[in-house]
C-alpha cells in the first residue's frame, strides 16, 4: 500500500491525541459481529433493510449501527441491533471502541473515510468494506494534492462498492486500487412484498372475474367523501367498478358501512364474513394482516392519508412491489423520499386536490394507463432489492474469507 506523508502527519497527530469523553455503551454480543456505520450521504432507512437481509442471511451474527454525533435510532433495524456513536478520529477513541465491540468486519457505507479508524481496523486485520460510495467524477485541485493520502486509505479496504460508474472512476481517480473497485448500484428503500393468504386470493379473484377493482389503502374519515365522490362518478363510466376501501381506523369500518347503505351503496363488510358479490359497489376491508391481499387483487391502489394535510398513510413501495398502480396527494409524509423514487420514475400519478381524485380514477381505468405505472412502481422496488442483495452477498463473502482464517469471536 502507498504511503502518504499527509497520513502520516493527520495519524501522528491522532496517536498524540487525548481520548474524548468516555461514552456508556451496552455489552458486545456473543459471537460474530458486523459493525455497519452510517457515513455521509448514506441512508438509515436504506441501512436497516441492508441489515435485515444480512439477519436473514446469517442470523447467529449480531449486527452493530454507528454514525456521527449521537447513537442512530433502530427502527428498521433487526432486534437486538446495537447502536453506538462513532468516536473521535483520534487512535486513543478509536481503540477504546474497538476493545469495546471486537468487530469482525467493519461496513463504512457513504462517502467518510476516517483516517485513524480505518487504519486502526485495518491493523487489526478486521475486513473493511465500502458500501453505497458516491463520488464526483472528477477531481479537484485540493483532493490531487490528497490524492496519496486517500489511495492509502482505499487501499485498505478489501472491497469498494460504489453507487456508478461515475463513482468508479471517482474513486479510481483518488487512489483506488482498481480491481477492488465494483459498480454495485444505489442502496435504495423498497418493500419485500406483503404476505397473503393465497387460497383466499384465488378464491376471490375468481368471485371477482373481469370486474375492473380499485383500493382506497388507509382510508382516514375525513378522505372518504373523495373516495366516494370518485367512485361515484367511475361507476358511470363502468358500472361494474369495485371499490375496496381500507379505513385507516379499522373500528371505523361498521359505521361507514352503515353511511354507504344510507346513501344508496350496496356495500360489505369484511369482517362480517360478506363477500364482493357482483351487485357490491363497496366492500369496506377491516381485519388485520391482510393488505397484501388487496394490492394483489386491486391493479389501483389510491393511498388514503395523502390528500389531506394531518394523514399518515402506508408506505407505497408496498402496493408498487406488488404490482398496483399508485395514485396519491400532496401531503407525502412520513414517505417523502419513497415517493420522490417512485415520482421520478414515472410510476405515481399525483393529485393536487381531493376533487382531482375523481379524474384521476377513471383516466386510470384504462389498463395500459395503470400498467405503465405499476410496472415502473415494480421495476423501482425489484432494482432497490437486487442491489441490497449484492450488497449482502460482498459483505458476507468478505465475512467467509476473514471467518475461515481466523478464531470464533469470544
Amino acid at each position: 500500500m502507498g504511503r502518504s506523508i499527509v497520513l502520516w502527519a493527520y495519524l501522528l497527530a491522532a496517536k498524540r491525541a487525548r481520548p474524548g469523553v468516555s461514552r456508556p455503551r451496552g455489552p458486545r454480543p456473543q459471537g460474530r459481529v458486523i459493525w455497519l456505520h452510517a457515513g455521509h450521504g448514506a441512508s438509515l432507512t436504506s441501512l436497516g433493510q441492508l441489515a435485515q437481509r444480512l439477519a436473514r442471511e446469517k442470523p447467529r451474527t449480531s449486527l452493530l449501527i454507528t454514525a456521527e454525533g449521537a447513537a442512530p435510532g433502530l427502527e428498521g433495524f433487526p432486534k437486538e441491533t446495537s447502536a453506538d456513536v462513532l468516536p473521535p478520529d483520534t487512535f486513543p477513541d478509536v481503540r477504546g471502541f474497538l476493545d469495546h465491540w471486537l468487530p469482525d468486519l467493519a461496513v463504512i457505507a457513504g462517502s467518510d473515510l476516517p483516517p485513524a479508524l480505518i487504519v486502526a481496523t485495518h491493523d487489526r486485520a478486521v475486513p473493511l468494506v465500502l458500501v453505497d460510495a458516491s463520488v464526483p467524477a472528477a477531481i479537484s485541485l485540493g483532493q490531487r494534492l490528497k490524492r496519496g493520502m486517500t489511495g492509502s486509505l482505499l487501499s485498505r479496504f478489501a472491497r469498494l462498492l460504489v453507487q456508478d460508474p461515475g463513482s468508479a472512476r471517482g474513486l479510481r481517480l483518488r487512489g483506488a486500487p482498481i480491481g477492488r473497485v465494483e459498480i454495485a448500484g444505489r442502496i435504495e428503500e423498497s418493500n419485500d412484498p406483503l404476505t397473503c393468504n393465497e387460497a383466499e386470493r384465488e378464491a376471490l379473484a375468481e368471485l371477482l372475474q373481469a370486474r375492473p377493482v380499485w383500493f382506497a389503502a388507509a382510508c382516514p374519515e375525513a378522505e372518504e367523501e373523495a373516495v366516494i365522490a370518485a367512485q361515484a362518478h367511475v361507476l358511470r363510466l363502468a358500472h361494474r367498478m369495485l371499490l375496496i376501501i381500507a379505513p385507516a381506523n379499522a373500528a371505523r369500518a361498521p359505521a361507514l358501512v352503515e353511511r354507504l347503505a344510507r346513501e344508496g351503496w350496496v356495500a360489505a363488510l369484511r369482517s362480517a364474513d360478506e363477500e364482493p358479490d357482483p351487485e357490491v359497489q363497496a366492500y369496506v376491508v377491516d381485519t388485520e394482516g391482510e393488505m397484501g391481499l388487496w394490492y394483489r387483487l386491486a391493479p389501483l391502489t389510491c393511498m388514503g392519508g395523502t390528500l389531506l394535510p394531518g394523514g399518515s398513510g402506508r408506505n407505497p413501495f408496498e402496493p408498487a412491489a406488488l404490482g398496483s398502480a399508485i395514485v396519491h396527494g400532496p401531503h407525502l409524509a412520513p414517505y417523502p423520499d419513497a415517493y420522490a423514487r417512485l415520482a421520478e420514475a414515472r410510476a405515481t400519478r399525483s393529485v393536487a386536490t381531493p376533487q382531482a381524485l375523481t379524474a384521476a380514477i377513471a383516466e386510470l381505468m384504462a389498463p395500459d394507463r395503470a400498467a405503465l405505472l405499476a410496472h415502473n412502481a415494480w421495476a423501482v422496488t425489484s432494482g432497490g432489492a437486487e442491489v441490497t442483495e449484492r450488497v449482502t452477498q460482498a459483505i458476507l463473502e468478505t465475512l467467509a474469507a476473514r471467518t475461515a482464517s481466523a478464531p470464533e469471536a469470544a
